[in-house]
């Protein structure tokens, strides 16, 4: 080793390799298929449970798919009021989970994440229409609550 701090470090080549999930032979570690045995290899894509049960849950406004990192979220989000994304989100939910784990990689293992604009894009899609749906249920049982309690006064 040398001993001047100032010296490039050396790349290990130890740490760079895994080994495959298959047949364990040794592969780079940002490799995606094994070169031995040709098996899919886990590239940090996203969960397809996390993907499923956000199917299930919450997919009526699309946020399964802005999981994914879709942009076409949109449109679940648009027309959730009429329940059919509610419906085939359940269903895309279900196919999700059932999926087998190669077939998962293979179709979004190297999915990247939604960005910050999306993000706030789609809080404000859901925001504003739940305070809008709260506040005309609200408003007039409170109108109503007031007359009520003027008229008692009298």
């Amino acid at each position: 080793m040398d001993s001047n701090i100032y010296s490039a470090p050396e790349a290990n080549v130890e740490k760079s390799t895994v080994f495959c999930r298959e047949c364990g032979e040794k592969i780079s570690a940002l490799a995606s298929t094994c070169n031995h045995c040709g098996q899919v290899q886990n590239t940090g894509g996203k969960s397809k449970v996390a993907a499923g049960l956000l199917g299930i849950f919450l997919g009526g406004f699309g946020i399964h798919r802005f999981y994914l990192g879709q942009w076409w979220g949109i449109f679940y989000l648009l027309f959730f009021w009429t329940w059919i994304p509610g419906i085939i989100a359940f269903i895309e939910g279900i196919v999700f989970l059932c999926t087998s784990e190669q077939s998962w990689l293979k179709k979004y293992g190297n999915t990247k994440g939604t960005s910050a604009l999306v993000l706030v894009l789609v809080s404000v899609l859901v925001i504003i229409p739940v305070i809008g749906i709260v506040a005309a249920i609200a408003l007039p049982a409170y109108q109503d609550y007031v007359q009520r309690a003027e008229m008692l006064q009298q």
